[in-house]
């Protein structure tokens, strides 16, 4: 099987925001990252987005004292469950990669993808 990543991810919950301006329309959407990396990230949505729809993209690594900001484009918006008291409301795991996006900001989400799994390792060494 032929691996598709260019780059190392790690699931993490970093908040994220979106804003979308379609027909004079703003839609801003918050929420969390469940999985980052320097090309893209996945997040969970009760709403379902269109492939291909472009975002601007705001989010804050920990530690960080300035927000990035890049294009983000839908990849895929896949139902994945119910969710709710009663299993009303759809939850769809939505993938988006990165669009305009300089070369320092990916590196700095390389450091800190890298960074993260250096501490889940130093973690389960102390575990073991």
């Amino acid at each position: 099987m032929d691996q598709k990543r260019v780059y190392k991810r790690i699931e993490d919950l970093v908040e994220v925001e979106f804003i979308s301006s379609v027909s004079e329309v703003t839609t801003i959407i918050r929420t969390k990252t469940r999985d980052i990396s320097a090309g893209g990230i996945k997040v969970y949505l009760n709403h379902r987005l269109s492939s291909g729809d472009k975002m601007q993209m705001s989010i804050i690594l920990p530690k960080s004292k300035e927000p990035i900001k890049a294009e983000a484009e839908v990849v895929s918006s896949e139902l994945i469950g119910l969710i709710g008291d009663k299993g009303e409301e759809k939850l769809y795991a939505t993938r988006f990669k990165f669009g305009k996006i300089s070369l320092e900001t990916k590196n700095k989400i390389t450091a800190y993808v890298f960074e993260c799994r250096k501490n889940t390792l130093k973690a389960k060494y102390k575990e073991d």
